[in-house]
């Protein structure tokens, strides 16, 4: 039996904001395990601890509550992204506003907030250099560090614009065309 196709289905030709959307639905994913990992490994290390360790509770209480929100809002994430994928209409406007809420939180405050650590931790290596303390090993393990600054701060200066980019296309009558209402 061939395959059927929807009589509302036409190719609409080379998407590159689908291409943005699956780049997101798979980061998101990949968040979802990561918060999803580090919560169990949280979990584990509270279990044993004894109720008048108070403090450490508080704190990794804390950090579950974070990983939990983390883990929430990625799996949001990746059901939008596959809505949009799918061109699912409802998909569509929430696309557009996690894109800009992406753009404006992770990006531009969460890079501010990394390239102010990053100016202080570049302070306290050439400190830490001027004084020359450290050996060979941790010179390297200074080095890598600064490197993942720079290379995260590099990411968030690329996806903000991206992001923005994304929230822009998807509001274009032609791409809006493309979406299914609900039936």
């Amino acid at each position: 039996m061939p395959l059927m196709l929807r009589s509302d289905s036409r190719r609409d030709g080379f998407a590159p904001w689908r291409i943005v959307a699956w780049l997101i639905l798979l980061l998101a994913a990949y968040g979802c395990l990561q918060y999803a990992l580090h919560a169990t490994q949280l979990w584990r290390v509270l279990q044993p601890l004894p109720d008048s360790n108070t403090g450490d509770i508080l704190q990794l209480h804390k950090m579950l509550a974070w990983d939990v929100l983390y883990f929430a809002a990625s799996l949001v994430l990746v059901v939008i992204c596959a809505g949009a994928i799918l061109r699912q209409g409802w998909a569509r406007p929430s696309l557009q506003l996690a894109s800009v809420l992406l753009a404006v939180g992770w990006g531009l405050v969460g890079g501010l907030m990394l390239f102010l650590q990053w100016r202080d931790f570049s302070q306290a290596v050439a400190l830490t250099n001027a004084q020359d303390t450290l050996d060979t090993a941790s010179q390297m393990a200074m080095a890598h560090m600064h490197r993942s600054f720079l290379i995260a701060v590099g990411i968030k200066f690329v996806g903000v614009p991206v992001l923005l980019w994304l929230a822009w296309w998807l509001g274009r009558p032609s791409v809006r065309a493309q979406f299914r209402s609900r039936r």
